[in-house]
């Protein structure tokens, strides 16, 4: 049987950090924030203080812009998500180190970064800070300034673990940071020491690290958030706005018994050590990833990318990141329907199908001339162009050819166009062109070797005849009789009668 356990514990350490870090900080009271003080330096990000001792290599100002979108990028951000904004100034501290008064009812980030359990208030080491990474310096930013958020969400009463795994599940991705989480849950899990919810939620596991804790809430956040949304995640924790009793929150804001969200949790652990914990619906906030894909022309992975997003904008009613999406999506298909056409285009050309491709590289130039001018292969279509021109045009030599090869009068003509097609094709690799081709010319040589052959027999028997007649006509041939009486037998023969 899980039991219930209220905040009231750490409330009393809330005077004592504030006391801290009045007295640490110089008196950080809302009307001594406008005062000079020359043992800080003093910078805003947003709506977030930066205060940086003046004795370190970085002052505030130069801080704020190195790392200062970080914390303007995530303000509207966790105002979507959670619905509601801090009431109280968030202020971070920059300090040579963190000692053990910083730390006094301070909840635990990493070795080197501090806060309060309401956000107000947030020590950091700088020289640790500084080694980080962007991305891993962003994500401390980012922790730390969501805590305000979530408890002005859930009216100051948020379970101290549970906060801790929202605080960093709202942290950008980055694998092997999620990866560490994920093999600590599992551990944990395989040596039968994962404590039950109600240990994870009020973060009372003495036996485990802090970092282990924090590991535990990260995964139970995750699982809530895959079983009902972002949506269910924000309806929850404005839930204990109204009670401290998180079974009895769950229970009202899920509509599950405390045994069916179990057996979920049971089956979802094997899944997420699996994969799942690369899983993040928050970081669908960023759009940047999605965008970068479109930037280099992978619309289908960016599609799926600017999805996730859709989804996450639609669970919080973002109207104008839904917009936004919608935008980036439009363009996505227009790219994967330009792609799919330029496809279309290469198998027509690799069918030989010239006037086809011309027809879909004009089609594909209309859906690119939609996209940015990068995303338009303008040599790729230009090289198709000029090769589906040259294989259209010896289309209609052959057809030529063909058409004039009887004709007595063209046939040279024909012979020169089947020839000229014939070797278009071979320069274009189309070997049913240069055959058809080759068959064309084969043809015409065919009439004109008959026609020669004819004329030459023609003219054989012509010779023949003239030989003959020339011969016939000789004057040595002619037999001339001279006129004289007529022969005796003649005379005879008549005197007879």
């Amino acid at each position: 049987m899980l039991t219930t356990h209220s905040p009231a514990r750490w409330r009393r350490f809330v005077p004592l950090a504030v006391f801290v870090a009045m007295v640490l900080l110089g008196g950080m009271a809302s009307p001594a924030l406008s005062q000079p003080d020359p043992t800080h330096t003093l910078a805003d990000a947003g709506r977030v203080l930066i205060k940086v001792e003046s004795d370190l290599p970085i002052d505030a100002r130069d801080l704020v812009q190195e790392h200062g979108t970080a914390i303007t990028n995530a303000w509207p951000q966790f105002a979507a998500l959670f619905g509601a904004e801090p009431a109280a100034p968030q202020i971070i501290v920059f300090v040579d180190a963190v000692d053990q008064a910083h730390k006094a009812g301070m909840r635990w980030v990493n070795d080197f970064t501090y806060v309060s359990p309401d956000g107000s208030v947030t020590i950091v080491a700088i020289d640790p800070f500084l080694g980080l990474t962007p991305i891993e310096a962003g994500n401390v930013l980012r922790n730390v300034v969501s805590r305000g958020f979530v408890q002005a969400a859930a009216g100051g009463q948020m379970p101290l673990g549970l906060l801790d795994g929202i605080a960093r599940y709202v942290e950008t991705p980055v694998a092997a940071r999620q990866a560490r989480l994920g093999s600590l849950v599992q551990g944990l899990d395989q040596s039968g020491t994962l404590p039950g919810w109600t240990r994870i939620v009020t973060s009372t596991a003495p036996d485990l690290s802090t970092e282990e804790q924090t590991a535990n809430s990260y995964a139970l956040v995750a699982f809530l958030t895959d079983r009902y949304g972002v949506a269910g995640l924000r309806n929850l924790i404005a839930g204990f706005a109204s009670t401290t009793e998180w079974t009895a929150n769950l229970a009202s804001t899920f509509g599950q018994s405390e045994v069916d969200l179990a057996a979920a949790w049971n089956q979802f652990l094997p899944r997420w050590f699996a994969s799942g914990w690369r899983d993040n619906a928050v970081s669908a906030f960023d759009l940047r990833r999605a965008e970068e894909l479109f930037a280099r022309g992978a619309y289908e992975a960016a599609a799926a990318e600017a999805e996730r997003s859709q989804r996450l904008f639609t669970d919080l009613d973002d109207q104008v990141g839904l917009s936004r999406v919608e935008a980036l999506l439009a363009q996505c298909a227009i790219g994967l329907q330009a792609d799919s056409i330029m496809a279309d285009a290469q198998a027509a050309h690799e069918s030989n199908a010239y006037i086809e491709v011309l027809a879909l590289l004009t089609q594909a130039d209309a859906l690119y001339a939609l996209l940015p001018d990068p995303h338009r292969p303008v040599t790729t279509i230009e090289r198709y162009g000029d090769l589906a021109n040259d294989g259209a045009a010896a289309d209609s030599q052959l057809e030529r050819a063909r058409g004039s090869a009887d004709n007595w009068l063209a046939v040279t003509t024909a012979r020169r166009d089947a020839v000229t097609a014939g070797d278009t094709y071979a320069l274009l690799g189309n070997a049913d062109g240069v055959t058809a081709a080759t068959l064309v010319v084969s043809e015409i040589d065919t009439r004109i070797q008959r026609m020669v052959f004819v004329l030459s027999a023609l003219v054989v028997v012509l010779c023949a005849w003239l030989g003959v007649w020339t011969w016939q006509r000789s004057p040595g041939r002619l037999m001339w009789r001279p006129l004289g009486p007529p022969s005796p037998r003649w005379r005879a023969g008549t005197g007879g009668d």
